[in-house]
């Protein structure tokens, strides 16, 4: 059965909204932290692990035969349809009390990504992407999104979670030849930073070793709102991996022989 784009745009925001309640009730205050990760910190919190579950139950009850992709738990089913949810994206933001983190939601059918959300509870800040428009909402004033186009490599602005979590050291090497570059480079801005490409404040973003529910929502965004995300050598971010979102197709093809030279 083929959904209409427009009620499930409209259950993906109700889902945000009530993400939101969750995570702002918890927001910077003390609650239990533990590492899902014995080797280094991967932080879950009761946040989490509510916002996950919660999102799951409504989704079971207004679309049973939906599939569920989730950091935090998943419930895989024969469907055509796939939610993907984050439901904290940047929890180390998150207790430490920095207003960047998200939650990150996005619906695949047949393997191709229709829609993203990502939500900035404490910004009260949204951005959306589905069919060609990417719009944010902000004071609940909607406006579209767009890229700046004309930049090239030397005039960039660079961002990053951390390349100190990237998947290899030779992965954060090759991100610090690039920052070598740049105008600019800033650290710590997790989904945020894809949100601030698609409204024209950022140029560059350039990740390594991320998950389907880190990115999948945030594809859709940046594409409609007339940048580039693909991998490093340029081929779908559907699955995770290292990413690389850019202003326009020179500013990423200079980024990229960067990044993948031996």
């Amino acid at each position: 059965m083929v959904e209409n784009i427009r009620n499930l745009n409209k259950f993906a925001n109700f889902l945000a909204d009530e993400a939101r309640k969750i995570s702002l009730y918890y927001f910077k205050k003390k609650i239990k932290i533990i590492s899902k990760k014995d080797e280094y910190f991967d932080p879950v919190t009761i946040a989490d692990i509510r916002i996950q579950q919660k999102l799951h139950e409504f989704i079971e009850k207004n679309y049973p035969h939906h599939s569920m992709l989730g950091e935090e738990e998943s419930i895989i089913k024969d469907s055509e349809y796939e939610w993907c949810i984050d439901p904290i994206d940047g929890t180390k933001s998150f207790i430490q009390g920095v207003p960047l983190w998200g939650t990150l939601i996005s619906l695949s059918r047949n393997n191709k990504i229709i829609l993203g959300i990502a939500d900035i509870p404490a910004l009260d800040e949204r951005y959306i992407g589905y069919k060609n428009i990417a719009y944010k909402i902000i004071n609940k004033k909607r406006s579209l999104l767009g890229v700046r186009k004309k930049i090239d490599l030397k005039n960039a602005t660079l961002n990053s979670t951390s390349p100190y979590v990237f998947a290899s050291k030779s992965d954060q090497k090759k991100f610090e030849n690039v920052a070598k570059i740049v105008k600019s480079t800033r650290l710590g801005g997790d989904c945020y930073s894809y949100c601030l490409l698609a409204d024209g404040h950022v140029d560059l973003v350039i990740e390594s070793g991320l998950k389907p529910y880190d990115i999948r929502a945030l594809v859709p965004i940046i594409k409609n709102s007339g940048g580039i995300i693909k991998s490093w050598e340029g081929k779908s971010v559907d699955e995770g991996g290292r990413v690389l979102a850019a202003t326009n197709k020179r500013l990423f093809l200079e980024t990229q022989k960067i990044l993948i030279k031996k």
